[in-house]
C-alpha cells in the first residue's frame, strides 16, 4: 500500500509518497509565492496551489518509481489561519489571506477577548479566520463558503467541503469544549454554519477524487481523500508526538512551539509557582487546540522564524545559510538584541502592530553580531513559550525540533543554551507531509496514527544565556508600548 501526503506550506507545496510503514520513498516540492501588498498584508493565489498539485505529485511518483494507480489514498495538511472566500462552485473570489496577514485588526473585537478565549481557547487576533472573513465581507465580497487553505484544496479535488476539529479550533469560531461551531461567535460575525465546511475527523474520508480532482492531481479518479488537518498538528503527528513527553518546536517559515496534553489546558493565568517571568501579563500567551488523535495541543502558533533568517540573509548580504551560520558561530557573545516580531508580536504579548527590532547597534558591530542576535532572539521567543508551558504544569523537559531549521547545528546549540533544555533534531524533515500520509492511510483503515519518534542529533546545554535573555526581556518590555498602536 502506498499513499500520498501533501504539505501545503507558505513557501512550497510538497508531496511525498509513503509506504505502509510511513517511510518516504519519493518526494518533490513546487515553490509558492507570497505577495505583501502593504505592511501587515500577506496573500497567496489559491489557483497557484491547485497548479502546484500535479507537478509536485508527479515528481514524488517519479522519485518513488511508481504510477498513479499505485496510490491508495491522499491527504493534505498545511498552513493554518488562512481564509479563502469561494463561490457556490468552490472557485476563489479573492486572494487567500494567509496566516501572516494582519489586515483585519479592526474586526477582532466583535466579542470580548476573554469570552473568545473561554469558548475557543484562542487569543482574539487578526491572524485568525473569523476577523479575515469580516474583512472580506467589508469589501463586499459575498462568498458561498469560507475555507482554510487545506479545506479549499480538498473541495477543489473532491467537491466536498470538510474541515477537521483541529483546523476548526484555529478559526476563532469553534466551541472547543462543545466540539461544534460556536453559535454565539457565528452570530457575532454574521455567519451561518452552512458558510463553513462540515466538521469531520481528520482521518475521515472527505470524498474521492472527482474527474476534475484527478486532472488537478494527476492521480486516478475515485482515489480516497482524507479530510486532513493543519500543519501545526500534522508536523508533530508525523514525528511521532502523541503525548506530553516532548515539546514540539517546528522551525519552518514560522516557529511553532507546543505540547500535547491529554486534557484541555487553558492559559488563564492560574500560573503555578514562579517559573514564568512574564506571569504578570494578564493575557494568554498560548492557545489550546484539538489534536487529530483526540488529545489537545497547547501552543503558540508562531512568529516569523526561518523567514526572519532568510530576511537577514538577503538584507545583510550573506551568500547563503551556511555563511550566515558561520558568521553567527564566529563570535561567542553579542550585546545586540533581536526582537522576533517581523510579522507582528506573538510573544510575550500578541500584538499585530508590534514590529521587529535590532537594539544595541554601534559602529563596532558587524554582520556576525546581527546574525548571532537573530538566532538568539528567535530562541528567546521559544523560551518565553516553553516557560509558559511549564508554568501551566505541562511536564515535557526536552525539545524535539522539526522542520528545516534543525539543519543548523549552530542554531541548535544556541537554542539548547538559551532554553537550558536538551534539543533533539527529528531524523525526518518531512514530518508535516508524513503526518498527512498517516491521515490518508487512516482514512482507508491502514494506520492508527502511531509512529516511532526518531532523532538524528542531540544538543545538550553547554553555556547559559540567562544574562542575554534578561536583556531581551528588558528590550521587549521597553518597546511594548509601541506595539499597542498602529504605525503611520
Amino acid at each position: 500500500m502506498l499513499v500520498v501526503g501533501i504539505d501545503l506550506g507558505t513557501q512550497s507545496l510538497k508531496a511525498v509518497v509513503c509506504d505502509e510503514a510511513m517511510n518516504v520513498i519519493g518526494s518533490h516540492a513546487v515553490p509558492c509565492a507570497t505577495a505583501h501588498p502593504r505592511p501587515g498584508w500577506a496573500e497567496q493565489d489559491p489557483r497557484a496551489w491547485e497548479q502546484a498539485l500535479a507537478p509536485a505529485i508527479a515528481g514524488a511518483l517519479a522519485d518513488a518509481n511508481v504510477t498513479p494507480r499505485d496510490i491508495a489514498a491522499l491527504a493534505i495538511a498545511g498552513q493554518l489561519d488562512g481564509c479563502v472566500a469561494v463561490d457556490a462552485h468552490g472557485a476563489p473570489l479573492h486572494a487567500a489571506l494567509i496566516w501572516q496577514d494582519r489586515r483585519a485588526i479592526e474586526h477582532t473585537s466583535r466579542v470580548a477577548p476573554a469570552r473568545i478565549f473561554e469558548l475557543t481557547g484562542q487569543v482574539a487576533d487578526a491572524s485568525h479566520m473569523a476577523p479575515k472573513i469580516a474583512w472580506l465581507r467589508a469589501q463586499r465580497i459575498r462568498a458561498a463558503r469560507y475555507h482554510q487553505p487545506v479545506s479549499y484544496l480538498v473541495e477543489r479535488i473532491t467537491a466536498a467541503a470538510a474541515l477537521d476539529p483541529s483546523h476548526a479550533s484555529t478559526t476563532m469560531l469553534y466551541d472547543l469544549m462543545g466540539k461544534v461551531w460556536a453559535a454565539e461567535l457565528l452570530e457575532a460575525y454574521e455567519l451561518d454554519a452552512a458558510q463553513l465546511p462540515t466538521l469531520l475527523p481528520a482521518t475521515a474520508q472527505a470524498g474521492t477524487l472527482t474527474p476534475a480532482g484527478a486532472e488537478l492531481t494527476g492521480l486516478v479518479a475515485g482515489t480516497p481523500v482524507a479530510v486532513g488537518t493543519g500543519d501545526d498538528f500534522a508536523t508533530p503527528l508525523g514525528a511521532g508526538i502523541t503525548s506530553s513527553a516532548s515539546i514540539a518546536c517546528t522551525l519552518g517559515t514560522a516557529e511553532v512551539v507546543g505540547c500535547v496534553a491529554d486534557m484541555p489546558v487553558f492559559d488563564v493565568q492560574a500560573i503555578r509557582g514562579t517559573a514564568d517571568p512574564w506571569r504578570a501579563i494578564p493575557e494568554p500567551m498560548v492557545e489550546t487546540h484539538a489534536y487529530p488523535t483526540g488529545a489537545y495541543f497547547v501552543e503558540n502558533p508562531g512568529w516569523l522564524s526561518g523567514g526572519a533568517v532568510r530576511w537577514a540573509i538577503e538584507t545583510f548580504g550573506f551568500a547563503d545559510e551556511a555563511q550566515f551560520d558561520a558568521a553567527a558561530a564566529s563570535i561567542a557573545h553579542t550585546d545586540v538584541t533581536f526582537v522576533p516580531a517581523l510579522a507582528g508580536g506573538m510573544t510575550p504579548r500578541w500584538r499585530p502592530h508590534a514590529r521587529g527590532a535590532l537594539y544595541g547597534l554601534t559602529p563596532a558591530h558587524g554582520r556576525e553580531h546581527i546574525a548571532r542576535a537573530i538566532l538568539e532572539g528567535l530562541a528567546f521567543g521559544s523560551r518565553d513559550v516553553v516557560q509558559r508551558l511549564h508554568a501551566l504544569g505541562l511536564p515535557a523537559r526536552e525539545v524535539l525540533v522539526l522542520g528545516g531549521g534543525g539543519r543548523s547545528t549552530v542554531w541548535m546549540q544556541i537554542r539548547a543554551n538559551a532554553l537550558g533544555l536538551a534539543h533533539a533534531v527529528a531524523a525526518r524533515t518531512d514530518t508535516c507531509a508524513i503526518g498527512a500520509a498517516m491521515l490518508a492511510a487512516a482514512a482507508i483503515g491502514k494506520h492508527d496514527l502511531q509512529i516511532a519518534t526518531a532523532s538524528s542529533q542531540r544538543f545538550e546545554p553547554k553555556a547559559s544565556l540567562d544574562d542575554e535573555y534578561a536583556r531581551y526581556r528588558t528590550v521587549v518590555t521597553q518597546l511594548a508600548p509601541l506595539g499597542d498602536q498602529p504605525w503611520a
